[in-house]
């Protein structure tokens, strides 16, 4: 076989190595993918105090932090719901950090109006969010909100 014919078998071999590659999805994309499908869920259940949801979205032990509020369990934190009422939560893009292929912890700023317990709540915050995937399912664990001057 001459140089020539060597050199673009390999190249070949190569190039569809290299496409292969390319067409399998990302593992980390396809984690973030569906963690912030999770996110979005859990955030919808909190909007409409979908309290089912939210159970099957959180772990028993969720602590949940903010100026307005704190929560060491999943049960508190669904039976003060209702005096959770939201008339906007805006959210910048999120940065993720996987700590570990089934752990990640979320955060992004977030612009909020609304009340609990008749209280209003922070406007401008810092948010992080740390979530396990436990059985194929991602599940909040905790949840702390941090005032933006």
């Amino acid at each position: 076989m001459s140089t020539r014919i060597i050199a673009c078998t390999l190249i070949c071999l190569l190039s569809s190595t290299l496409l292969s590659a390319a067409d399998k999805p990302d593992k980390t994309a396809v984690l973030d993918a569906e963690l912030l499908k999770a996110v979005k869920t859990l955030d919808e259940a909190f909007s409409k105090r979908d309290k089912e949801t939210i159970r099957r979205m959180t772990d028993e032990r969720h602590i949940s932090i903010a100026p307005s509020y704190q929560f060491f369990s999943q049960k508190d934190q669904l039976e003060a719901l209702p005096e959770l009422k939201l008339t906007l939560f805006k959210a910048s893009p999120k940065k993720i950090i996987h700590t570990t292929p089934s752990a990640a912890i979320i955060t992004y700023e977030a612009q909020i109006e609304g009340t609990f317990e008749g209280k209003q709540l922070a406007k401008h915050v810092q948010i992080l969010e740390c979530w396990i995937k436990r059985k194929g399912e991602w599940l909040e664990v905790s949840y702390q909100e941090t005032p933006i001057p």
